[in-house]
Parts: structure tokens; sequence; C-alpha cells
């Protein structure tokens, strides 16, 4: 049923070389992606990496510097708070009834 000619059963297997370069292509268009993307968020964080695995002490920290510089991407090392901190506390007020 299946009977293969003996011409063809003689023939040698020929690498498809013309699918190379659209293969490399491709891969070349990902790693172009995900370099892209790595960079974009080194952009956003101010060259710092982009950040992880952040816990509540991370994010309580990320709130303070937000309070103390406008941003949670940049920490302050200041000795002396500034006066405008001592009025926009991190603890929300209770609603009034």
């Amino acid at each position: 049923m299946f009977a293969l000619s003996k011409k063809m059963a003689s023939q040698r297997w020929v690498f498809p070389a013309e699918a190379l370069f659209p293969l490399a292509l491709v891969g070349m268009m990902g790693f172009a992606m995900r370099w892209g993307v790595k960079e974009y968020q080194k952009f956003e964080n101010y060259g710092k990496p982009k950040r992880w695995n952040i816990d509540r002490w991370d994010r309580r920290m990320m709130e303070r510097d937000s309070r103390l510089t406008g941003n949670v991407n940049i920490q302050a090392a200041n000795s002396i708070a500034p006066k405008s901190f001592s009025s926009n506390s991190a603890w929300e007020l209770e609603k009034p009834y």
C-alpha cells in the first residue's frame, strides 16, 4: 500500500537550510524585545534594576520615600525630615460618623 519506489528510497534527506534565516530572525527579534523591556524598566526606575519579591517592609519604605521625595524610586538620607513630612501622615484618618 505504501511501498516506496527504489528511486525515493535511495534519496538522501536534505537539511532545509532555507528555514534557518527566518528562525534566526524570529530569535533575534525575541532577544531584542527582551532587552528593550529590560532597559525600559531600568529607565523607569532611574537606572536601578526592577524590584521583585517586595514584602510589607519594602512597601512601607517605598511609601516613606514617596512622602519624602515624591517618588518611590528615590531615597533620601537627610537626618532632618522636611516640614511637609510632618503633615502628610501615612496613617489614614478615621471617617467621621
